[in-house]
């Protein structure tokens, strides 16, 4: 079985090495974007098994680029796991980040991790996403 490609779209250098290293030692293959556009493109080209999303990113938010992908037919089924330092039970009200302005409602991520990244709750979640 080859090994699953993982996208990570993060503007921050260190935890994209970081999230990187942990993810390349336990057997997959992570690509990675320093921002959304690049991330979409990325995506595209790519066709990951699974996503790990920064939301708090300059020029467009990880909520943007997450629309955009719940919404493209060919992207929609690609897992996301939202990793912010934001937290989710209080910093985020997910029903309002999944509300479109049409009145759709997106489904939510595959997964939420806070930053400071734990390893093993990271690869705990990546495991469960993508069935190992």
């Amino acid at each position: 079985m080859s090994a699953k490609k993982i996208v990570i779209v993060d503007d921050e250098p260190d935890v994209v090495m970081f999230l990187q290293a942990a993810l390349e030692d336990n057997g997959y293959i992570a690509l990675t974007a320093s921002g959304a556009g690049e991330g979409l493109e990325l995506i595209k080209q790519s066709m990951p098994d699974l996503v790990c999303l920064d939301v708090l990113m300059p020029k467009e938010s990880g909520i943007s680029l997450f629309r955009k992908l719940r919404t493209d037919s060919k992207l929609k089924e690609i897992p996301v796991i939202i990793n912010s330092g934001l937290n989710f039970s209080r910093d985020i009200e997910p029903m309002e980040f999944l509300k479109l302005e049409n009145g759709v409602v997106l489904d939510e991520p595959e997964g939420y991790i806070e930053k400071p990244v734990d390893v093993e709750r990271l690869l705990y979640i990546v495991r469960k996403v993508l069935g190992k």
